[in-house]
């Protein structure tokens, strides 16, 4: 298993591309957009490697995470868009009530179109799901439905925008947003994911250890 890490989209997101044999892979978070001029991004790196996208994680629902589903999902339609249960019904019609607010909070509103024209989530997880070898974690506190994915075998950590390096995490001033609640995700992450463990976020660094 491997994960290759493309920094795209107007806010330079760290989507994913996890790899888990037989050239299958799923991505998460695609942000690569016409707005940032990288559309084509991350299905050139799925082309050159062979790699079929067999799913579409969003780790949380907010506007930088998503606009670059419609690329992925027109080349691999099968690939089903997967998020939260907590987000689930909100991402039905993108880019939903929380994400137009988070939208309108950054001034950005170019983006609600862009957004509203990705296709909607298929697929809602819920806490201790199984996706393709990763154990969902349900961390609260960016958004209601923001999850972590966790694979023991490789060591690894996918925290979206829960946790960032040097101690950082999500902000929790926008609609959804709790800080309570994203506290007690930080402690849950500090006492059930070993020390050690590589982690993927959101932004910023491309990894960096627990």
């Amino acid at each position: 298993m491997s994960i290759h890490v493309i920094r795209s989209g107007i806010f330079q997101v760290n989507s994913l591309v996890v790899e888990f044999g037989q050239k299958k892979c799923f991505v998460v978070d695609p942000a690569a957009c016409k707005l940032s001029q990288d559309q084509n991004k991350i299905l050139d790196y799925l082309k050159k490697n062979k790699l079929d996208c067999q799913g579409i994680l969003l780790t949380h629902c907010h506007f930088d995470h998503v606009t670059g589903i419609n690329e992925i999902k027109s080349a691999f339609p099968n690939a089903k868009i997967a998020i939260h249960e907590a987000e689930f019904q909100d991402f039905q019609n993108p880019p939903g009530k929380m994400g137009e607010a988070c939208i309108r909070f950054f001034g950005l509103l170019e983006l609600i179109d862009l957004v509203a024209q990705q296709a909607p989530a298929e697929l809602a997880l819920k806490e201790g799901d199984d996706y393709f070898g990763w154990k969902v974690i349900h961390t609260p506190g960016h958004t209601p439905g923001s999850i972590c994915l966790y694979n023991k075998e490789e060591n690894s950590l996918i925290s979206g925008d829960t946790l960032f390096a040097y101690g950082g995490y999500g902000r929790t001033d926008m609609e959804g947003g709790n800080e309570k609640e994203i506290l007690a995700s930080l402690d849950r992450i500090k006492k059930e994911i070993p020390a050690g463990t590589k982690v993927y976020p959101g932004h910023e660094d491309f990894a960096f250890s627990l």
